[in-house]
């Protein structure tokens, strides 16, 4: 049998680096198991080496496969029965072991893992395939079902197969299954680089060739295709429980939670209404949310209020913002509008106040609001933010953001417009707060808008520290140690808020920090953003797999009682 584990400890090292993200391909996915061998695939580095539990295999002989979703360009995956694949939700397994028949003779001694005609061919055994389509795979047609792995896949079938083994870890991936693909839109300077984003299969494809390089074949995913919100409320989290078998469990959302009816163009964005009744029904019948954050946590990262509720709290440096209502938008934007620049100006004179109060030195003493920008909560890629001057423009904006079609937005936000030079986006990742150290940014981007696209923010420039200093800073080095130092200082202030909102902190967190040079030597700080896990790495090379092994850490945080 042969036992696998991980090279370098928890968590193990980057992706496999043989197979990766094969993006969504077009509606059909008519096609049968596909080769094995992916175009398009993600690499997060070696892992370090396998062990192979097979020496040489005979024709015909029949054998235990761990099946891999990610390898298969397809995406074709287990049921039990065809109704799970052909009606939606669709719901099978997408990991685990299986069992398939040898298709040709093998011997390890040819095997070469950069050479794909060196890998096992088999022929899967397992009778019902569907993709997220709910086309079924015909399995009476030889070609359909025929594919090369790696030997590190294979276990031959005998009592100490680690395929009879409980798994260490079963995970529940929650996931698009539309007509229409995610696009990961992996290019610009502002895309989501080559992992691509969140709900699309470039990232979690990224993610599973991680989870495979760290755990080998000793975990299983049960995926949930759904193509639409309503879809969401038909998943049975209990039945969902029953099936699952490891020691350690787990659900991954990957879905963009919105405040908008279906019948939109945008794939895997969802009513949060919907996805929220089943975070809740998942962590009350005991399945943890490890992606991307329990579910009370999350909303407050997604719903953005914590600027409305901080922005007065003079530690914690977050720009004025108040909350206008849908009824008010509806009845009179004209009127909103000018209510909501005077309730920035009393704003500022609380400030002041409150910054008086503590000593705190408070150069635009009550000066009242003349300009600033106006967003949604809930919203993803910038596609709800619109900057004003006057009066009539924030009229404008609040109505066009607070009556697009299949709108149940409730409150638009305005702010106060804040001068900076350039956001550092600082990654924390697993932070504690007893250990100082842990606090320390893993990475700092700088980013600069170059554009705003009637009102709406668009296109930015991405620096490293030396073009930040040239460009920003006015190559006053003693500026930008001054704002980098002012910032760690509320990110650190920031997590001991967040704290207060979670018992246990985030294993992820980036924080958007808008500086401006004032004077030599001395920067201006405010927050811009809090993000929370599967936030965009902003071209961060090294993101995915430290975050990602972060991620695998948290997975075996809570053991299922008396699990053996």
């Amino acid at each position: 049998g042969g036992s696998w584990r991980p090279a370098g400890g928890s968590g193990g090292g980057g992706g496999s680096g043989q197979w990766g993200a094969a993006s969504a391909r077009s509606n059909g996915y008519v096609n049968g198991k596909g080769t094995g061998a992916v175009d398009g695939h993600v690499q997060f580095g070696e892992p370090g080496r396998r062990r192979i539990a097979v020496r040489s295999l005979a024709v015909g002989e029949v054998v235990d496969v761990f099946h891999r979703y990610a390898q298969d360009p397809n995406g074709y995956f287990m049921v039990q029965h065809g109704s799970s694949g052909f009606l939606h939700p669709s719901i099978g397994l997408t990991d685990g072991w299986t069992t398939a028949r040898v298709n040709e003779a093998w011997d390890v001694r040819n095997f070469d893992p950069n050479e794909y005609k060196t890998w096992v061919e088999i022929q899967w055994m397992h009778p019902l395939w569907y993709n997220r389509r709910g086309i079924r795979l015909d399995t009476n047609n030889p070609s359909m079902i025929t594919q090369r792995v790696l030997p590190e896949q294979i276990n031959i079938r005998n009592p100490s197969s680690e395929a009879l083994r409980q798994p260490d870890l079963t995970l529940i991936h929650i996931r698009w299954g539309g007509e229409q693909p995610v696009n990961p839109v992996t290019e610009g300077a502002g895309g989501w680089g080559q992992i691509g984003a969140t709900p699309s299969d470039n990232y979690i494809n990224g993610l599973e060739d991680h989870i495979f390089a760290a755990l080998g074949p000793t975990y299983e995913i049960i995926s949930c295709f759904i193509q639409g919100s309503d879809e969401l409320t038909k998943i049975s989290p209990p039945l969902l429980r029953h099936l699952m078998r490891g020691k350690h469990l787990g659900a991954l959302y990957f879905m963009w939670p919105i405040s908008f009816q279906d019948g939109h163009a945008f794939p895997a964005y969802v009513d949060r209404s919907r996805l929220f009744e089943l975070m809740v029904h998942m962590e009350s019948t005991g399945i943890p949310t490890r992606f991307p954050h329990q579910s009370h946590l999350y909303k407050i990262f997604a719903s953005k209020e914590w600027a409305a509720q901080m922005c007065l709290h003079p530690l914690l440096r977050t720009p004025l913002t108040t909350m206008v209502g849908r009824q008010a938008i509806a009845n009179d934007p004209n009127k909103a509008a000018q209510h909501a620049i005077d309730a920035l100006s009393a704003l500022s004179k609380s400030r002041a106040a409150w910054n008086g109060a503590m000593g705190i030195a408070e150069n635009r003493a009550g000066s009242p609001v003349q300009k600033g920008v106006s967003k949604l909560g809930w919203s993803w890629e910038a596609m709800d933010v619109r900057a004003w001057t006057n009066h009539q423009q924030l009229a404008s904006a609040l109505a066009e953001l607070g009556e697009q079609p299949g709108s149940y937005v409730d409150q638009v936000f305005v702010q106060e417009w804040v001068d900076f030079d350039v956001e550092m986006r600082h990654f924390i990742v697993e932070p504690d707060l007893s250990r100082p150290e842990t606090l320390a940014p893993k990475k700092i981007i700088h980013t600069v808008f170059k554009s705003k696209e009637h009102g709406a923010f668009r296109n930015f420039d991405r620096y490293d520290r030396a073009k930040c200093l040239q460009m920003c800073f006015n190559n006053d080095d003693a500026a930008q140690a001054d704002a980098e130092r002012q910032a760690q200082e509320l990110i650190v202030r920031w997590l001991e808020w967040v704290q207060a909102q979670t018992h246990e902190l985030p294993i992820f967190m980036r924080f958007d920090i808008m500086a401006r040079r004032v004077s030599p030597g001395k920067a201006f700080i405010m927050t811009g953003e809090l993000t929370e896990l599967g936030g965009c790495f902003l071209g961060w090379p090294e993101g995915p797999r430290t975050v990602f092994s972060a991620m695998v850490r948290s997975f075996f945080r809570d053991p299922i009682p008396g699990a053996a």
